[in-house]
């Protein structure tokens, strides 16, 4: 299904990437954003959940990184990279704060933990050897170009669903829409800097594996979390949350389990690269429609 309005795939050529400084205001986004679709709507709010973090560790990553980049264009890559990155981390965790707290959810705790993750994650990496401390950036490198392919497909999905089918909240469709576009936009960046640090084909397929899978387990364990915490719903358990998921999914109202797996093998293949996912001028065109990025442009 394509979104209205998206310019038709054309080749983009190399695009300079830069964070874009969006801002969203949740205030009127209802806890149900896609309407008549609660556990499709908490199903990609558990984005929201995992993001924050998950990128603040990127951002690290990377950021280690780049004293050892002697490509000038890849070292422009990855500073853009984290530029989009750092955004991602706190537009999410700006959700996290206001969103869910004004539907009385409170996260406080989940908050709290992920930032002690973080601060023991940074302390670690700064507590090792300086060779020792390289192999685990080139490792934490590898990881990453493996879910920065997660992350591109759903990117992709969130550009060409028809959230207004649904009638889904307009912000809230803007802020997924936004990210989604960015990722599409930097999707050979991670892979292109493990390549350039020399991780082989099987290395990132291993991490690949490794990764994915708690990953996506982490996504389907938030949204049943939130969906518990919605007094207006059932407190379903763990596999009925599942049941409902997968009806949802049937329903075309969420990403699916078969679209991740298709992924899930075109990363597998000997011939894959980034560029099979996705469109760059389709991202960089929402990009340039986005009522939060073009807001940012004006600002």
């Amino acid at each position: 299904m394509e979104t209205p309005d998206v310019a038709p795939p054309v080749d983009a050529g190399h695009v300079a990437l830069h964070a874009r400084n969006v801002t969203f205001d949740f205030s009127h986004s209802p806890l149900t954003w896609v309407p008549g679709e609660p556990i499709a709507s908490y199903a990609l709010s558990a984005l929201n959940l995992m993001l924050p973090v998950g990128e603040q560790m990127f951002v690290d990553v990377f950021s280690r990184a780049l004293p050892y980049i002697k490509d000038e264009r890849l070292r422009e890559d990855v500073i853009g990279f984290i530029g989009q990155e750092k955004m991602h981390s706190d537009t999410h965790d700006h959700a996290l704060r206001e969103y869910f707290t004004q539907h009385g959810i409170d996260l406080s705790v989940w908050i709290k933990h992920s930032e002690q993750l973080f601060e023991q994650f940074q302390k670690r990496m700064d507590s090792l050897p300086p060779k020792l401390q390289y192999r685990v950036m080139v490792q934490g490198v590898t990881m990453i170009a493996g879910l920065e392919h997660l992350t591109s497909t759903a990117g992709d999905w969130l550009l060409n669903f028809d959230f207004e089918k649904f009638g889904a909240d307009p912000v809230i469709t803007d802020m997924f829409r936004w990210h989604g576009a960015e990722e599409v936009e930097h999707r050979s960046v991670a892979w292109n800097l493990a390549r350039y640090f020399g991780a082989s084909r099987t290395r990132l397929m291993v991490y690949y594996l490794a990764s994915c899978v708690p990953i996506v387990g982490g996504l389907v364990t938030g949204g049943w979390l939130l969906a518990r915490a919605d007094p207006s719903l059932p407190k379903f358990g763990a596999r009925q949350f599942a049941r409902e998921l997968r009806l949802a999914m049937k329903r075309e109202a969420t990403l699916s389990f078969a679209l991740l797996g298709k992924a899930f093998k075109a990363y597998l293949r000997p011939d894959f690269t980034p560029e099979a996912i996705g469109d760059t001028a389709q991202a960089v065109a929402y990009l340039a429609k986005s009522p939060a990025a073009k807001a940012a442009t004006a600002a």
